[in-house]
């Protein structure tokens, strides 16, 4: 028997909120887009030229002869729905697949657990016997149709008791933070382990860029990278000089914010707390007595561009093969088979067409020694999601960290304290849809 379409659907809200896919927005869309439809009894329209426009902002010319993203999605989608009910879903009533050869979903109930009580009736019915009740007598029909009933409901009951206790007992271990600590705690330590030992929450700052104008009127960035100096000098106006436009708004990118998301979601996992501030009010104080998280680059970030610390990337305005001035990442300290200026690709005049990205991860040393500095920055918004992502997903952690590893071979992974990272970002649709190690520097 087919599960019910809200069985289906709660599965689903169940997958899309698992650790699994935490971090992979593009598969989640995929599953989403796969069931919805299937549920909404429009399974004959999950085609890959379907999927490929709908899902991953291919364009009406999409040939996937020559583009296999959604063949390429669905096996990893496969990969992890298998992790998924292998693991975490082990226990789940209902259970969603992607067969191999098309695009819709199939739904079935867990055989681990999901007869149980349709398997357990029969069986209480069967061992039912009179002679529980003495005062009943055998050869009374009625009274043996009402004990078999009694038996069937007394047994259901029980059932359900039981279904219910673990199923709480599961939920509440899901939900509880300590009970999923250690794992992610040992899995990320080499890279996060200053952060998750500090005994006061994680400041996480996010940029809060200042705009002049409204939507409705036009806006222009109040303070952009200035190709002469990246430095902020708006208190050095000459005398006489105009003073700035009103600020009317304050806007986050779309990367910041789900980056937010991926970095609350891998500190609840390891039992640490964070608390949030806007980029606008980060002050010199906190850089000096807080660990403190940032999302975002130099160009909405106002108090980066002053930073003391030595980095060997930098944010700043380039020229780009058509001789405009965008901003890139700068090199200043290339080393064999790395590049100079590394630079976003934009496939269309809009900023949404961007189909390529770089990602910068920062390890810096705070205003005081103690304490830690981590940049989460890309050229776009698309490019710090996709930092963000790199950081709390387990199998990009393991690749960040085989690449940095100082320690013998046989010892646990040891990193330098102090260094940059860059990431290769592939972006579809206006998400980071692959991440890849290029390349990093130690620090002094």
């Amino acid at each position: 028997m087919e599960p019910g379409r809200d069985e289906k659907l709660e599965q689903l809200e169940k997958l899309l909120q698992s650790g699994v896919l935490q971090g992979s927005e593009s598969l989640k869309a995929f599953l989403r887009f796969v069931v919805l439809k299937d549920v909404e009894n429009q399974g004959n329209q999950l085609k890959e030229y379907t999927i490929a426009t709908e899902v991953f902002g291919r364009g009406n010319n999409y040939d996937p002869r020559s583009d296999s993203v959604v063949r390429v999605q669905a096996g990893r989608l496969r990969s992890k729905l298998h992790e998924y009910y292998t693991t975490e879903g082990k226990d789940d009533l209902v259970v969603i697949e992607l067969p191999k050869g098309h695009y819709n979903p199939t739904f079935s109930y867990n055989g681990k657990n999901g007869h149980t009580v349709a398997a357990a009736l029969p069986a209480a019915a069967a061992n039912a016997d009179a002679s529980v009740f003495p005062s009943v007598g055998r050869d009374d029909t009625k009274s043996r149709v009402a004990l078999v009933l009694f038996a069937l409901i007394a047994s259901a009951l029980a059932v359900f008791a039981w279904n219910y206790r673990s199923e709480a007992t599961r939920l509440k271990e899901s939900l509880t933070p300590a009970g999923a600590s250690s794992a992610t705690y040992q899995e990320f330590s080499p890279l996060w382990g200053d952060m998750f030992r500090s005994p006061s929450p994680i400041l996480v700052a996010f940029s809060n860029t200042q705009f002049s104008g409204t939507a409705e009127t036009g806006m222009k960035l109040l303070r952009p990278m200035n190709p002469e100096n990246t430095r902020d000098n708006a208190d050095q106006k000459k005398p006489g000089a105009i003073s700035e436009p009103v600020i009317t708004e304050h806007y986050t990118g779309v990367g910041e914010v789900m980056g937010i998301y991926a970095l609350c979601d891998l500190f609840y996992k390891a039992g640490r707390t964070l608390r949030v501030k806007r980029s606008l009010l980060l002050t010199w104080d906190d850089l000096k007595t807080e660990n403190i998280v940032v999302l975002g680059s130099p160009a909405e970030n106002l108090l980066l561009r002053d930073l003391p610390r030595a980095q060997d990337f930098l944010f700043k305005p380039v020229k780009d093969e058509n001789q405009q001035t965008t901003l890139g990442l700068v090199n200043t300290k290339p080393q064999p088979g790395e590049q100079e200026v590394y630079l976003a690709k934009q496939d269309g005049p809009s900023r949404s067409q961007i189909s390529e990205d770089y990602a910068l991860i920062s390890s810096l040393r705070g205003l005081d020694e103690n304490h830690r500095l981590l940049i989460l920055a890309g050229i776009t918004t698309f490019g710090t999601q996709a930092s963000a992502e790199y950081v709390t997903t387990p199998e990009h952690v393991k690749e960040l960290i085989s690449f940095l590893n100082t320690a013998p071979p046989g010892q646990p992974p040891k990193l330098p304290a102090y260094f940059q990272a860059l990431v290769k970002v592939k972006v579809n649709g206006g998400v980071p849809v692959q991440m890849s190690y290029v390349t990093h520097h130690v620090l002094e």
